[in-house]
């Protein structure tokens, strides 16, 4: 188990101790959850706990968001706006939390500790095998079509149509402007991703003398340049630009008049 032997890496006090059987434990399964870490007399360095704990939580507030989306996307096919709108608004909130954590592994772990980790990873390794982030793409591809079939039985002619006349479907575009918010979050963790390798790796473009550092796939990791601004819902970011440069010409036909 995780706690077990944690005097063998120096440590002196108190080792963990996850107790007996309890009601807490048969709601939550801590006891269940712990043993998917590697058992600390096993781990390569005593930074790859937090290396994996973190990506672990990751993974585990995925599946929640995947849950949640799908419901999202049930509640539109039902008409159910405001509550598809909430159940949007809480994976959002739950991608912020992945982009902290990531975060947590850039700040968390210097660079020469990062380096020692990473040495011990399996060859071929890659964030792009994660299951949490497959399955969000394809949640979203779901929710992204539900949204449009949303869209056209409300009548809305298009995107920008319902952020310019927002008062005539309210919940629905409550829902669309969440969804750019969750796609934002979502960006938010591929800059922090890129960050990250910047910091520990290298690669920063603007520095590629043409030897920039390898993933663990044996590739440039200048092929994350291209994930970066990878959007779920572009239609949505173009609706906001359509918007903003409809209010803009109003703007300027109105300041015409005076």
């Amino acid at each position: 188990m995780a706690g077990d032997n944690q005097h063998e890496h120096g440590m002196s006090g108190p080792v963990f101790a996850v107790g007996g059987p309890t009601a807490y434990d048969e709601v939550v399964r801590f006891t269940d959850a712990v043993r998917a870490l590697r058992p600390l007399p096993e781990i390569p360095h005593p930074d790859f706990l937090l290396f994996q704990t973190l990506h672990l939580t990751a993974e585990l507030l995925w599946y929640n968001m995947h849950f949640d989306i799908v419901r999202a996307a049930d509640d539109l096919r039902a008409g159910n706006h405001r509550s598809a709108h909430r159940l949007v608004r809480r994976a959002t909130e739950l991608q912020r939390l992945t982009v902290t954590h990531l975060g947590q592994v850039r700040s968390g772990i210097p660079q020469t500790e990062f380096l020692q980790i990473r040495a011990t990873l399996p060859d071929g390794g890659s964030g792009l095998d994660s299951p949490g982030m497959r399955n969000l793409h394809k949640a979203c591809r779901h929710l992204w079509r539900c949204f449009c079939a949303a869209m056209e039985s409300a009548g809305a002619a298009s995107e920008a149509e319902l952020l310019d006349a927002g008062e005539a479907h309210p919940d629905l575009r409550a829902v669309a402007l969440e969804m750019l918010d969750l796609d934002d979050a979502m960006l938010g963790w591929q800059q922090e991703h890129q960050r990250m390798v910047w910091a520990r790796l290298g690669g920063h473009p603007t520095l590629d003398d043409g030897t920039a550092p390898l993933s663990l796939t044996g590739r440039s990791v200048g092929v994350l340049d291209r994930f970066v601004a990878h959007m779920r819902f572009p239609r949505l970011w173009q609706a906001v630009q359509d918007h903003h440069e409809s209010m803009a010409k109003q703007q300027a036909c109105g300041g015409t008049h005076r």
